[in-house]
């Protein structure tokens, strides 16, 4: 499926009748408090979402804890965390083929938005309780609900 077509399956399944890629091809959806931008960059689907602000003191500790959890993607669910320096915030990313079925990139969103939820609340307590972290059946119903 090509890029648009996963953000116009995507807008069917949200029901957002409009949701299309734009001429800069980007888009972004507002799940529940998450804001995230979806761009097509050369038949791949970035999504992108913010994960937050840490105080400057407090930056080279978060700095080696993103480090680790992007080793071989095991703590951003393969993933990306990366440091915007010119809007200083820090940002969780991943990539899509458009060669994915629509089903699998469902999936993939699911885990995303599951994935910046948890480093969210991390950089909000210093800590995540266990039910943060439990996971979730990945249907259209847990998509549906993040709307």
């Amino acid at each position: 499926m090509s890029c648009a077509e996963l953000i116009h399956q995507l807008g069917q399944k949200l029901n957002i009748s409009d949701l299309s890629l734009t001429e800069d091809n980007t888009c972004g959806v507002l799940f529940d408090d998450d804001d995230v931008l979806f761009e097509n960059v050369n038949g791949n689907l970035f999504i992108v979402a913010e994960i937050g602000r840490v105080e400057e003191d407090e930056r080279n500790k978060y700095f080696a804890i993103f480090m680790d959890a992007n080793h071989l993607g095991h703590g951003t669910a393969y993933g990306s965390i990366g440091y915007d320096e010119q809007r200083d915030i820090f940002t969780l990313t991943r990539i899509v083929s458009e060669d994915i079925v629509y089903e699998k990139f469902e999936e993939q969103l699911v885990v995303f938005l599951k994935t910046l939820r948890y480093w969210k609340k991390y950089l909000q307590d210093g800590e995540v309780s266990e039910s943060t972290t439990e996971t979730e059946n990945s249907s259209l119903s847990m998509l549906s609900g993040l709307s």
